[in-house]
This record gives C-alpha cells, structure tokens and sequence, in this order.
C-alpha cells in the first residue's frame, strides 16, 4: 500500500505542477491537495515500515511549488479586455465583405 500510495501522491503531484504553469492555474488545487493527501497516507505507511522516505519528500517539495505557483497567478494575474471596438469593426467589416462575395455569385440551375 506504501507504494501505491507514493506513485499516486507523486503522479498527482506532477500534474499539480503542470496545471499551475498552463494558463488554468486555478485547477491545480485540487491534484495538489489530493496528492498532499496520498503524501500523508504513505509518510504514515513509511513511519510504520521504517523504511526511506525521499520519494514522499519529492511528493511534498512537488505540491510546495505546485501551490506556490497557483496561489502567486491567482493573486497578480490580471484578465483585461482589450479594445473591442477594434474588433467589432473588423467583424463588420468582414460582414459586408462577406455578403458582397456572396451577392457577386451567380448560381446557375
């Protein structure tokens, strides 16, 4: 069960760690605290069997800076829109340009 525990804590972990660096950073709290769960299960097993445990360290350094990570973009990431006027004057224009090519065709039957 040791080990079980210490291959999910670190593969949550991991995936903690990638959520945080992409753009949905929001979503790597909730792997983060699943592996730190698992971290906790395997420490407890280990403290049991007295045997290593640098792969639950590796586990909890992992969800450390997958965490830090999340919680620094949650708290400066700005979301700003931009112009859109610009933009909704593109789309008109592409409109127009648009119904002129579909008026310029001539269906023959």
């Amino acid at each position: 069960m040791r080990k079980l525990y210490s291959i999910l804590g670190v593969s949550f972990a991991v995936i903690a760690v990638l959520l945080a660096v992409l753009p949905l950073s929001n979503l790597a709290f909730i792997p983060a605290i699943i592996a730190f769960i698992f971290g906790i299960l395997a420490f407890l097993r280990t403290n049991k069997e007295k045997k290593g445990k640098h792969i639950i360290q590796l586990t909890f350094l992992l969800v450390i800076i997958a965490l830090s990570f999340a919680t620094y973009k949650s708290i400066y990431a700005k979301t700003e829109v931009g112009n859109t006027e610009q933009l909704e004057k593109l789309e008109k224009a592409s409109e127009e340009k648009a119904i002129e090519e579909l008026e310029d065709i001539e269906i023959e039957e």
